[in-house]
Order: C-alpha cells, then sequence, then structure tokens
C-alpha cells in the first residue's frame, strides 16, 4: 500500500534504496525545536548589530561597544569544536539541549547588565551557547536523513536566517525607539525575549528530538582547547579592532605572533592525543575533507564579508538610507533559498553534487567581480539583481560543501567534522569582514592623500553612514574607489574557491 501512503508518511530512502527509519513527518517534528533555537540566534546577532549604539550611550561605553560583539565571536567560535566532539561522544540531544540553557542563561544576564563591561562578560556566555545552536543541527540533520535528502532540511535552516536578517533590524530599530517598555529599557527586551523564546525551544527539543546514539566515553582534550584558545582569540581581536589600531600596528603584530605561537602549540597538542584530539587531525589527511574546508574558507569570506559591507555601500557610494541598504539582503536571502531547494532536488535525484558546487562558487565569484565595476551611479535594481545573484550561488554553494564534508567524514566523527565545518567557515567570514573594510578603508584614506586629516573622515563615514549624505563629491568617489576595490579583492578569492570545486569527488555511493 505504498502507492497510497501520504508523502509526509512515507520513510526518507537512502541512495541504496533502504528506508533509513525516519519518516520526512518525523524529522520535521525532530527538527521543529532546532528551527526555533536557530531563528532565536540568528535574531540575537541581527538585533544586537543594530541596538549598539544605543547600548553604548545608556551604558556610557561608546568605546567599548566592539567588545559586545568581539565578545561573543570569540566564544563563539572557540566552542564549537567543543560541541562537535562532546556530541559524537555523547550524543547530538543533550549537548543542544544545553546549549539552549547556556544561552538563555547569558541572555538573562544580558538583560541584567549594568555596564559595558558586565555585558561584554554576558555576551560570552551567550556566545558558549550559541556556538551550539548554530553549529549541531546539521549533524543532527545528517544523523536523522541520508545525503541526498539532506539539502531540503538545510533550506529550513536558511529559512530562519532570512526570518532573522529581516525581523531582526526591524525589532532592533522597535526596540531602539521605544525608550522603555513596561518599565523596561527598550534595548533590553532584545535579550529579554530569549528567554521565553529559549524556554519554548527547549521543550520543545527534548520532547521531539530522539535521535539513537551509543555513547563512548573519551578524555576532554583541554590541552588542544587551550591551545586552539590561544591561536583563534587574538586573530578574533585584531579582526575587530584591526581597523581601529592599525592592521600592522605594534598591538595587531604582537597578537599575531601570538596565534601563529598558538597554531603551533595547538598542531603538537592534537598530534600528541591523536584519536582522542578535539579536533583530529587524521580527518584532513581524508582529500575530501580538506579540500572541502579550503573551499568552505573561501565562502565564509563572500557571505560574511559581502553581508557585512553591501549596506554600507549603498549608503556611503550611493546615498540610500538604512532602511533600504538593510532591505538589500532581503533578495540575497531570498535567492539563497531558492538555489538551496532547487539544489535539495537536483540532489536527490542525480546523487551528485559537483556541478551544483561549481555553479554556486562560479556565481559568488562573478557577482562580487560585477559589483566591481558598479559606483554611485548605478541603478538600485541593478545592486538587487547582483544581491540576488550572490544568494543563488551562496545557497547552492552552502549546500554541497556541508554534504561533501559529512560525506567524506566517518560516521563517528560526522560531528567533529560538522564542527570543523562550521569553525573554517566562521573563521573565513572574520577574515573577510577584516580584509574588505581593511581594502575599503586603505584604498578610500589613500585618495584622500593618506593625511590623517582624510583617515579621520574615513573613519568618521564609517562609524556613522547615516551622515554619508553630508560627504563632499571627492568623498564618495574615495569610497566608491575603496569599495570597487574590495569588491574585486572578495571576486578573486572566491574565485579561487571557484577552481577548487573541480577537484571534489561525487558524493558516496554507500552514504
Amino acid at each position: 500500500m505504498a502507492n497510497a501512503a501520504s508523502q509526509t508518511d512515507e520513510a526518507v530512502a537512502d541512495p541504496t534504496g533502504g528506508p533509513v527509519g525516519f519518516t520526512h513527518r518525523q524529522i520535521i517534528t525532530a527538527l521543529s525545536g532546532l528551527l526555533l533555537a536557530v531563528l532565536l540566534a540568528a535574531l540575537d546577532q541581527t538585533i544586537v548589530s543594530t541596538l549598539l549604539r544605543t547600548i553604548g550611550d545608556q551604558l556610557h561605553g561608546q568605546t567599548a561597544q566592539a567588545w559586545v560583539v568581539t565578545g561573543y565571536l570569540v566564544s563563539s567560535t572557540i566552542a564549537m569544536p567543543f560541541y562537535g566532539k562532546l556530541s559524537d561522544i555523547y550524543g547530538r540531544k543533550p549537548l543542544y539541549l544545553a546549549a539552549v540553557v547556556v544561552f538563555v542563561i547569558g541572555s538573562a544576564a544580558c538583560v541584567l547588565a549594568n555596564s559595558m563591561a558586565t555585558l561584554a562578560v554576558a555576551r560570552v556566555v551567550q556566545g558558549l551557547g550559541g556556538a551550539g545552536l548554530m553549529s549541531l543541527p546539521t549533524a543532527v540533520i545528517a544523523d536523522l536523513a541520508p545525503v541526498r535528502e539532506r539539502g531540503r532540511y538545510f533550506s529550513y535552516l536558511m529559512m530562519a536566517w532570512v526570518a532573522a536578517s529581516v525581523l531582526g533590524p526591524l525589532a532592533g530599530g522597535l526596540f531602539a525607539s521605544a525608550g522603555e517598555i513596561l518599565g523596561v529599557a527598550g534595548w533590553r527586551w532584545a535579550f529579554l525575549v530569549n528567554v521565553p523564546l529559549g524556554l519554548a525551544a527547549l521543550l520543545s527539543v527534548r520532547k521531539a528530538l530522539n535521535l539513537p546514539h551509543q555513547r563512548v566515553d573519551h578524555p576532554i582534550d583541554y590541552r588542544g582547547a587551550l591551545t586552539l584558545a590561544l591561536c583563534l582569540v587574538p586573530l578574533l581581536i585584531v579582526a575587530e579592532e584591526g581597523l581601529d589600531w592599525g592592521w600592522g600596528s605594534a598591538r595587531s603584530l604582537t597578537l599575531y605572533g601570538v596565534a601563529l605561537l598558538g597554531l603551533v602549540l595547538f598542531v603538537s597538542a592534537e598530534r600528541a592525543r591523536g584519536l582522542e584530539a578535539m579536533v583530529p587531525l587524521r580527518l584532513f589527511r581524508r582529500g575530501g575533507i580538506t579540500l572541502a574546508t579550503a573551499v568552505n574558507f573561501t565562502i565564509g569570506v563572500g557571505i560574511f564579508g559581502t553581508v557585512s559591507t553591501l549596506p554600507l555601500y549603498l549608503q556611503l557610494v550611493q546615498g540610500r538610507s538604512a532602511t533600504v541598504a538593510g532591505l538589500v539582503i532581503i533578495p540575497l536571502m531570498t535567492g539563497a533559498i531558492v538555489s538551496q531547494m532547487v539544489c535539495a532536488k537536483i540532489i536527490k535525484r542525480t546523487n551528485r553534487f559537483k556541478k551544483p558546487a561549481i555553479v554556486g562558487l562560479g556565481s559568488m565569484a562573478g557577482a562580487l567581480l560585477v559589483l566591481a565595476t558598479t559606483g554611485a551611479d548605478t541603478p538600485l535594481w541593478g545592486v538587487v539583481l547582483l544581491s540576488a545573484w550572490l544568494g543563488l550561488g551562496i545557497g547552492l554553494s552552502q549546500t554541497v560543501i556541508t554534504l561533501a564534508i559529512q560525506s567524506a567524514a566517518p560516521k563517528s566523527e560526522l560531528g567533529v567534522a560538522n564542527a570543523a565545518s562550521g569553525l573554517f567557515r566562521q573563521l573565513g567570514g572574520t577574515t573577510g569582514a577584516a580584509v574588505f573594510m581593511s581594502v575599503l578603508f586603505s584604498v578610500a584614506a589613500g585618495r584622500f592623500g593618506g593625511a590623517s586629516a582624510g583617515e579621520g573622515a574615513v573613519r568618521r563615514a564609517l562609524s556613522d553612514p547615516g551622515a554619508s549624505g553630508a560627504l563632499a563629491a571627492p568623498a564618495v568617489e574615495a569610497f566608491e574607489a575603496g569599495f570597487r576595490t574590495m569588491f574585486l579583492v572578495g571576486g578573486l578569492i572566491l574565485a579561487v574557491g571557484f577552481l577548487l570545486t573541480f577537484l571534489l569527488r561525487e558524493l558516496r555511493e554507500e552514504e
């Protein structure tokens, strides 16, 4: 009676035709709580970025407001490998529940913060939970569905990000202008809403997410974790503060040296621990994982670098309002969802992902290279089309690279492989944002003659894009040159990823 069964009740089959034990309805039920938690974490990031200036004014900490972002970024990046390793040992569900609890505790601490320093510490705690909310869902999907079926469920995760990209800035603007809501400062509601939503996600995950798991106890690689932190933290700090310090300043160079020392110690520690390492280096002896991870790094550069600078481009070069500049991200994210859904159907039908990967990275590189030819007189619809084109490439590439890593990893280390994937994409994003802003700053300041007065004008414009309408024509031309060079550099980086995709292997049939 298989023909009479509804699609939602049919067991999802693996590539060889055998069922894996979960129906589409069961998978959707299991993912419901995860999707709420992903939306929660994504909303938090988009809302907080909108509220930074308001928070700095009310807590009298404008000069320290960057640490509200940096603290979250540092802790979430470092925690990702922990979630991957521990979920392989203890199972995805308990680790995800722990991530939700930590995120809610961090959010509650943010609500109660009475200074920028205490808020930054609370954001560190929040980031420790956010790392699990963002990195574990792809591993959960891998546990629930065979490779060729996973793309359709990845698209649901992308939808959460699209919703956050639209709702976050709107909610942030509402909280910023509200003054007080029910006796609580408006900006505190950005964190307060996480508490009831987080508890709802906690109950949903606890009830719906039931995965078979065989526990295998392993010692925790504390030395690897500490040396990884020693490597990553200095790089993340420079990425956030380098624009103000100067990328070649004494402080930046010192942190580069500390990061290099941390990398050497980390590799030594992981070699010594072997299979018990936090990030087993033998994983990267598998050509498929190493290659896909390198491509993933370039994708991170393209996604985060562009998303963080495209609205700024519209404000500084074209004089658009902050609202219009923010909304241009919508076609990008919509294009990503559409292409991800199409990609999922292609993979399900053909069990092949190499061609979508090539098209995806090629589209991302092409969109940025064309953006490098635009300027102040480019019509808005042209930028919107390029944004959508970039989104189409993001949707294709993210899906297939995640599948490439999962396909190449052994089942027992799937969580570690997923965490490594997220870690390198996050590092690519951080690097991309830093490189993009560095190129923009250098070229724009150079057009001002490189004088300190010119650098001051650039910094003022970057810190207050809304005032860009008052910039003189030479200043607009300087920013136009800076953005063109920035997009060109980003396009060339993605072109490297595009060339690497030709070396990818197809999905393994036994998956």
